[in-house]
């Protein structure tokens, strides 16, 4: 009960930005697989002197789906030095970032069948101490560096392996392995794991079926989109427990990747839900192909703890009515009725518009089968971004409309009834909203802000800033 003696609703919470911060790191912490300082099991300690570069070392550690890092710590180097980072198998292929201190350039560098393609190279000037970091997210590579005098990691330069390889194909991406070497510098320390992100973006809460926030360890569980090194096809799905006394310490604990059409990819922007009743997870996730043209709410079930450690998952199209396309679906067990929402894509041209749509299974069926359209709002353009959330006074359809600037508060008719008095932010944030107390005097508002990293060299796609507003249940 709030203080005014009634159940609190959606149009009775006000919010306010409490913080704005971004988690950037080229290798998640949880996920380092090789560590020359010990950190990890029995790793080796870096051979001294290192070889030249043509004669790379090979970890014996390799990643399940294409999204990976490989950082070597620079703590000198001669005038002719070389130090190169990414990933090779033992036939000699090979995903490469080569630095050059004399030539004064980085070159990214594809082989295949004992031919070197240089897929793009930029020049620069890097000074010690330096990390150079070799970043695979999907097809992209992308050579990024922190050294004396800049704050931070920034992009170098970025190339596609397609069409000379295509690591996305889990055949092809067994055979490669981490790998380093140097050669008149000296690496003070290299690491290699799966990449973790430059932005996080669509923040979902993990919840149970019937909509009560998921916890573990008194931490709340959300999924992010965690941006790679452009749009969305170099993005993947990550998990992250947050502490609502300290939402900036926020941990990510891990990584979902996804299966389908011969492909291993990085579906992200969407919802798990714990289904006690038959204990397993449902999820719905949208991804496709790409960036060939298709992009569609896709879904699976599964009895592992995908909320901690690495994971790829079988998925496939979700069987309901879409136009052109659809994203960012939400789902929730509605009065016993499975119910999933999402953004119906109308118009690619020459302006994209989509709307809300909220489908219901079978009553008696399962979350995606026989499903049908309970109700839409066609008159709208740009809304999308939807959390179904189950407040006191029922269920609600909360969506982000980025035409009108506002967070729209919908019935499960899709009529709107008002708006969240939020700060609107832009880009399609997710409103999602948690409760912290059982009265409803307490909320928290998770979202993102659309914020670019580096848009110049790696082009729109790597949002955003992690928004975090502190809410409470206005008087009556």
């Amino acid at each position: 009960m709030s203080s005014t003696g009634t159940a609190v609703g959606p149009l009775d919470l006000r919010f306010t930005v409490a913080q704005q911060f971004r988690p950037v790191d080229m290798i998640a912490p949880r996920f380092t697989q090789f560590d020359s300082a010990g950190e990890t099991a029995d790793e080796p300690p870096l051979p001294s002197p290192l070889p030249p570069v043509h004669e790379c070392f090979r970890t014996g550690q390799g990643l399940v789906a294409p999204f990976g890092a490989v950082v070597c710590e620079v703590a000198e180097q001669q005038a002719d030095s070389a130090v190169s980072a990414g990933w090779s198998t033992a036939d000699g292929d090979a995903l490469m970032v080569h630095y050059d201190a004399f030539q004064r350039e980085v070159t990214i560098t594809v082989t295949t069948e004992g031919v070197t393609e240089v897929v793009a190279r930029t020049p620069v000037t890097l000074r010690t101490p330096y990390r150079l970091a070799a970043t695979l997210t999907g097809t992209r590579v992308t050579a990024v560096a922190a050294d004396d005098g800049t704050e931070g990691w920034r992009p170098l330069v970025t190339g596609d392996s397609l069409p000379l390889v295509d690591p996305r194909r889990p055949e092809t991406l067994r055979g490669y392995r981490h790998t380093y070497g140097g050669r008149s510098a000296r690496l003070s320390r290299v690491r290699a794991g799966y990449f973790g992100q430059v932005g996080l973006r669509d923040g979902h809460l993990v919840t149970y079926a019937d909509g009560r926030p998921y916890r573990r360890d008194g931490r709340l569980l959300f999924t992010f989109g965690a941006a790679g090194m452009g749009f969305s096809q170099e993005a993947h799905w990550s998990v992250w427990a947050l502490d609502p006394d300290a939402p900036e310490r926020m941990e990510q604990v891990a990584k979902l990747f996804f299966t389908h059409d011969g492909l291993v990819t990085g579906d992200n922007a969407g919802q798990i839900v714990y289904d006690e009743d038959r204990d397993r997870f449902v999820l719905v996730v949208c991804g496709g192909n790409l960036p060939e043209p298709g992009v569609y709410v896709r879904h699976a079930q599964t009895g592992a703890d995908i909320l901690s450690g690495v994971h790829v998952i079988a998925n496939e199209q979700l069987a309901a009515p879409v136009d052109l396309s659809s994203w960012e679906p939400a789902i929730g067990l509605v009065d016993g009725r499975w119910h999933i929402a999402y953004a119906n894509v109308v118009q690619l041209s020459p302006e994209l518009e989509f709307h809300p749509v909220l489908v219901a299974a079978a009553e008696d069926g399962d979350y995606h089968e026989g499903l049908t359209v309970r109700a839409a709002d066609p008159d709208v353009r740009r809304t999308e971004g939807c959390v179904l959330h189950r407040f006191a006074t029922g269920w609600h359809l909360l969506a982000t409309d980025d035409a009108q600037r506002e967070y729209r508060v919908y019935d499960l008719a899709l009529r709107q009834v008002g708006t969240l008095a939020a700060p609107f932010l832009p880009g399609g944030p997710h409103p999602q909203v948690v409760p912290l107390d059982d009265d409803g005097r307490d909320w928290l508002l998770v979202t993102f802000a659309n914020v670019q990293f580096h848009e110049d060299v790696l082009g729109y796609g790597t949002e955003g800033d992690v928004v975090i507003m502190r809410g409470h249940a206005a008087r009556g």
